[in-house]
């Protein structure tokens, strides 16, 4: 009965309509934003920065970066809709449009081979840009004599050492005489992505297909891609037509992270507005319950964001009390950025909510975990040795709403460890 009335509250939350048309608006004006986890890094237009506080200067910078664009992580994400679409035209059951995206998806499918999983150009410029604006913020982090080392450790996963190695780059050839110490391999991911070991519950995929089925209407792409809608139907192997057309739609999302490797028809294309925002709506929502903190999951993601935020405190410690090191960057995954940011109540993430109420709350996955997202901690110090910080979310000066700031997004080092290390 307890699961009844969830999924019925689910359904009413599903069905209403947004509280803000502010989605709607930053979807239309870049369709690409539709693909959440998959979107590529939108740099910022211009940095602004509010001037630190009188006599503090930065020494030191703690940063955490998802890998950049990427291909899709296995090939079973395009086989697994294209090879149907296989069948479907032996069959004669694909209309003229149906053939279309047809084509498309095996475009899609023939990139990937031997690629699945890589960094892609995209991905690889995403850092370099990322890089260089770091080092033109606080470019006297990086020129300090007794500070002329940068730690840089990485996921084992070939991405994120691909994204390790752009960034490096980068501040190596605006800063040569830095030395630089790269770390990867499986011992580093207790502190980067131990999240990968954490699966959602099972109420997740009740909460996911009672939303799709509420929200998105199969009928036109049924009625647009096959000449026999019913019979197509029968040859979805275990799919049924909305989860079908949403991994046919998830498959296109990642067209826009290949575009600067290869030119692919843009699969977005077949599906219209309606279909794109529905689809994009219910993403959103699995996103948000797979990595943040949300009623459903129980914040089982938060242990994951306490290891991380461990490594982030053990090594700005070190740094304040004196070492050589004026930088410790770090390369991983969704599965370890988006834990870390709920776990330290950062502004958008200080409330634990409903996965339901994910987009209405106004978290949206391509404004918060796209390709290449990151957080930097920036430490400053002045001549007494008084040390405060500011954050960082994907280059933009955010907030700990729960934590007074000592003046505008600075906050006093011992004042911000002190509500680190005290978070349940």
């Amino acid at each position: 009965m307890k699961k009844f009335f969830l999924l019925l509250t689910t359904l009413i939350l599903a069905s209403a309509p947004l509280r803000s048309q502010d989605v709607l608006t930053l979807l239309r004006e870049n369709p690409e934003r539709y693909a959440n986890v998959h979107h590529s890094y939108e740099a910022p237009d211009a940095i602004v920065d509010t001037p630190a506080p009188k006599g503090y200067e930065p020494f030191y910078v703690s940063h955490y970066g998802r890998h950049g664009s990427r291909y899709h992580v296995s090939m079973n994400t395009v086989v697994r809709v294209s090879h149907i679409f296989d069948h479907l035209d032996s069959l004669q059951l694909l209309t003229a449009r149906g053939k279309e995206l047809h084509v498309a998806l095996k475009a899609l499918e023939a990139s990937h081979e031997g690629q699945a999983g890589y960094l892609t150009l995209r991905g690889g410029r995403e850092h370099q840009g990322i890089a260089r604006r770091l080092y033109e913020r606080v470019p006297t982090v990086f020129q300090q004599p007794d500070r002329e080392r940068i730690v840089a450790e990485s996921s084992y996963v070939q991405r994120c050492i691909q994204s390790l190695a752009n960034f490096v780059m980068t501040l190596q050839s605006l800063a040569p005489q830095l030395q630089t110490d790269i770390y990867a391999g499986e011992r580093f991911m207790e502190h980067i992505s131990p999240g990968t070991s954490v699966k959602r519950k099972a109420s997740h995929d009740a909460v996911f297909d009672s939303v799709l089925h509420a929200r998105f209407d199969p009928t036109r792409a049924m009625n647009d891609w096959f000449t026999d809608p019913w019979d197509a139907a029968q040859h979805l192997g275990h799919y049924d037509v909305r989860k079908f057309i949403y991994y046919v739609f998830y498959a296109g999302d990642i067209v826009q992270c290949l575009a600067d490797d290869v030119r692919l028809p843009d699969i977005y294309d077949f599906f219209t507005e309606e279909d794109k925002y529905a689809l994009w709506y219910v993403a959103n929502m699995s996103h948000f319950d797979s990595m943040a903190n949300t009623i459903e999951n129980d914040c089982r993601f938060y242990e994951t964001g306490r290891k991380i935020l461990a490594d982030f405190i053990a090594k700005a410690d070190a740094a304040v009390a004196g070492n050589d090191i004026a930088a410790d960057l770090r390369f991983g995954h969704d599965s370890g950025l988006l834990p870390l940011l709920s776990y330290l109540r950062l502004e958008g993430y200080e409330d634990v909510i409903s996965m339901t109420q994910a987009a209405e709350k106004g978290w949206y996955c391509f404004e918060q975990m796209p390709m290449a997202s990151n957080l930097q901690l920036i430490f400053y110090r002045d001549k007494r040795g008084d040390v405060l910080v500011k954050i960082l979310r994907n280059e933009h000066e955010t907030t700990i709403p729960a934590l007074k700031p000592y003046k505008g997004p600075y906050y006093r080092w011992k004042d911000l460890r002190n509500f680190f290390v005290n978070l349940p």
